[in-house]
């Protein structure tokens, strides 16, 4: 029940954040906003400040932003609609803006307070192939098949490739450095998959960072987060990666559970990792989803014509329910898994 809770709260702190950014741009913008709303469903208290309703709702799954004339007609000059196609932009663009920019905040932090990892060995999962074959805490992975790792995270990234044209009995090729006596020594590691993902069993050992390198090391982190994001996006897409592999809320449940036994800062680091996947996700230029109305935006910009109103509505209508049943099909998996 308290991971629920947990869940709960993290989703709603990172679509509250995600509507702020809206929110925000189109007050600096001049766009009318008639309510910001924490939380869906009934309402629980509002209080009207100027032209806008704050308010407090029952369901702890959203919130939103309600600009006029976004979703209808309207004559009032101030409306969504009314507004330049730039500040429309700018204002939609914001959303996703702010998930990506929490991320960096709360990447900084974990960082700070964890510290960075290095190639060196920190520690073991359970049944883990890398310790079944004599690899030891403080041992150095020097290089996975003649590919050198310079990062941690080379590893993951370098199994993943590895693992797209080869079978899942192969061997893979690592190189390690001896912790204890500095020889090197070659062991071959069939890995663990988990969600179709190549695992040797290993995490880092960690080193301790000034607070200005924390906050390189949050972008960085950002950006290695994004990009792995675009990876598995063009693995699903070319087929390399079955829908199966991704998770709906109740994994996220379950995973937010996993992560709660490793303490507040491994809870941080997935609140951060959902933070990112929440922000480029709505930049996917699928109706429904912000990236659409970033298109169209563009497109007024560059045109200076506007994309039919009616059309639009129709559009996002279909991308809606393909998005709402998408969700339903990966939760019923996601059910289905944990029994």
């Amino acid at each position: 029940m308290g991971t629920i809770i947990i869940a709960l709260i993290m989703f709603l702190a990172l679509v509250t954040i995600h509507e702020f950014g809206h929110f925000i741009v189109a007050k600096l913008s001049g766009i009318k906003v008639n309510e910001f709303a924490v939380g869906m469903g009934p309402e629980i208290f509002s209080k009207q400040n100027g032209e806008t309703k704050y308010s407090l709702r029952a369901l702890p799954i959203g919130g939103y932003c309600a600009m006029e004339g976004e979703d209808e007609s309207s004559s009032d000059p101030r409306s969504y609609d009314n507004a330049p196609a730039f500040k429309r932009f700018l204002t939609i663009l914001a959303g996703p803006a702010m998930n990506l920019l929490l991320a960096v905040i709360i990447f900084t932090i974990v960082v700070f307070n964890s510290g960075t990892s290095t190639r060196f060995v920190g520690g073991f999962s359970e049944d883990s192939p890398a310790k079944e074959v004599g690899i030891k805490v403080d041992d150095e992975i020097v290089s996975i098949n003649n590919h050198n790792i310079d990062e941690f995270t080379d590893i993951s990234k370098i199994l993943n490739d590895f693992y797209v044209d080869n079978s899942k009995d192969t061997p893979v090729e690592v190189l390690v450095k001896d912790g204890s006596i500095g020889k090197t020594k070659i062991y071959n590691i069939n890995p663990t998959f988990e969600n179709d993902i190549p695992l040797l069993g290993i995490s880092s050992k960690m080193r301790n960072v000034s607070f200005g390198e924390a906050i390189v090391l949050g972008f960085k982190e950002t950006g290695l987060n994004i990009k792995m994001i675009f990876s598995i996006l063009g693995m699903l897409f070319t087929g390399k990666l079955s829908f199966g592999s991704l998770s709906g809320p109740v994994g996220v449940v379950k995973e937010i559970g996993n992560q709660a036994q490793n303490g507040v800062m491994s809870v941080l680091y997935f609140l951060s990792y959902i933070s990112v996947n929440l922000g480029i996700f709505n930049l996917i230029p699928f109706p429904a989803l912000d990236g659409s109305k970033l298109v169209t935006n563009l497109y007024e910009m560059i045109t200076k014509k506007r994309v039919n109103k009616k059309i639009e509505e129709r559009v996002t209508i279909v991308g809606f329910i393909i998005l709402i049943s998408l969700i339903i099909i990966i939760t019923i998996k996601d059910v289905f898994t944990l029994f």
